[in-house]
């Protein structure tokens, strides 16, 4: 009986696969990347059992030698330029759209009401209609005469130079005001229902009195002339001088009238006056801490923030806490089935302390739930800077980094603790 053999297994060739496949994309491209490794594992296949590559190093060593025949040659004419290296077309395109459209709704807020105005029309469907007249008499400031470089101009302001540079390198103006377009469309959309059923009735009443007055006009033996002609008897034979007994009647209804008005102002006052307001953003955070979920357990800050990447699509630099370990990355799930990211520390004492990472758009999205008011929003502009968010109802920061806006809060730490200890 043949005895089994105890040697070791070879390792398997498709080991080294899921690290080599990313080294190939950023080599010659995603789209190339399938190719260099169908020759090098065709090298590996036709190669003597004791020549193939064994460890990780000879693997890579062999990707290195086949790039070359892929791709642009070390050392090549266009070596020197990022943008003409193949995979631009996929990773530099990718992280351009990502920051554009992450970071539009940061320039749109530092805008002047006039640049903002200009910025929307020219990315609208609108944009290639005459401009009115009387569009510069709306605003006390100039306008923008080149909307393209304004808003270029104004995503470099909020923006690293190296994102700035790729951006103007890799996206052209169209795609550019195409990307402002969807950062509009999820600020500004869906047009309110009760906005719609109201804009319906002012149309069904004005066509109402549009039919009634072309009934009377087609009415039997009813003609212009003769309708101005009775028109004029009718007021002839009005009394120069009301009655007494007309005033009388017209005074008491004037009475009644504004009586109920007055009523009805009353009422509708009160109830409006009595309805709570939402709380700020840092209020809502504060009283949904307790509410997270844990999704990703880790203590390595790049293992949470590549899962923000790829879960949320957010690109983030997590906050550093004094004295505190980072425990992982949980979701809030707020009304509207809107999920809210939310980065968890403990600190020495075991006080809990969450991170809430918002954006312009998950915040409009809230609607109701909590607010951002303008003056709040006009002091975001200054990246990386606490800001005031109202009176809120437990203790809390708030600030932006980039198109991130970060609210953190403890239900054990004063904010003037966590002031103290966290590093935007």
């Amino acid at each position: 009986m043949a005895l089994a053999s105890t040697s070791p297994d070879p390792p398997s060739p498709l080991k080294n696969l899921e690290a080599l496949y990313p080294l190939a994309c950023t080599l010659v491209g995603d789209e190339a990347a399938p190719s260099l490794l169908v020759r090098v594992y065709e090298r590996v296949a036709d190669a003597p059992p004791d020549e193939r590559p064994d460890t990780p190093e000879d693997w890579l060593a062999l990707l290195l030698r086949e790039a070359p025949e892929q791709g642009q040659p070390p050392g090549g004419p266009e070596a020197s330029n990022p943008s003409a290296t193949p995979d631009a077309g996929s990773l530099r395109r990718d992280t351009a759209e990502r920051l554009a459209r992450n970071t539009m709704p940061v320039a749109l807020a530092t805008c002047s009401t006039a640049e903002r105005f200009v910025l929307a029309l020219n990315a609208s469907r609108l944009s290639e209609a005459p401009r009115s007249a009387r569009l510069p008499l709306l605003f006390d400031a100039p306008l923008p005469t080149d909307p393209s470089a304004l808003l270029r101009e104004k995503l470099r302001a909020v923006l690293s130079a190296p994102e700035a540079d790729l951006i103007d390198e890799t996206l052209s103006d169209a795609e550019l005001q195409g990307a402002l377009r969807n950062v509009l469309r999820d600020h500004f959309a869906p047009v309110p229902s009760s906005l719609r059923a109201r804009l319906r009735a002012v149309l069904r009443s004005s066509s109402s009195a549009a039919d009634e007055e072309e009934e009377d006009e087609d009415a039997p033996g009813a003609n212009p002339s003769a309708a101005v002609d009775t028109s004029g008897r009718l007021l002839g034979r009005l009394p120069s001088r009301p009655k007494p007994r007309t005033l009388l009647v017209v005074l008491l209804m004037g009475v009644l009238v504004l009586g109920g008005g007055l009523g009805v102002s009353y009422l509708t006052g009160s109830s409006s006056a009595s309805s709570p307001m939402p709380p700020t953003l840092t209020a809502f955070s504060a009283g949904q801490a307790g509410a997270v979920t844990t999704e990703l357990a880790t203590t390595q800050p790049a293992e949470a923030e590549a899962y923000l990447d790829s879960t949320w699509g957010r690109q983030v630099r997590l906050p550093s806490i004094e004295n505190a370990q980072l425990q992982g990355v949980g979701q809030l799930r707020a009304s509207g089935n809107t999920e809210i990211p939310v980065v968890l520390y403990t600190d020495d004492d075991d006080a809990r302390i969450a991170a809430f990472v918002y954006s312009y758009a998950l915040v409009d999205r809230l609607d109701d739930t909590a607010t951002l008011d303008t003056q709040v929003r006009s002091q975001l502009a200054q990246r990386n800077q606490f800001v005031a968010d109202g009176q809120t109802a437990g203790p809390g920061l708030l600030w932006r980094d980039r198109a991130n806006i970060f609210v953190v809060v403890s239900p054990t730490l004063s904010s003037d603790t966590l002031r103290a200890r966290v590093q935007p």
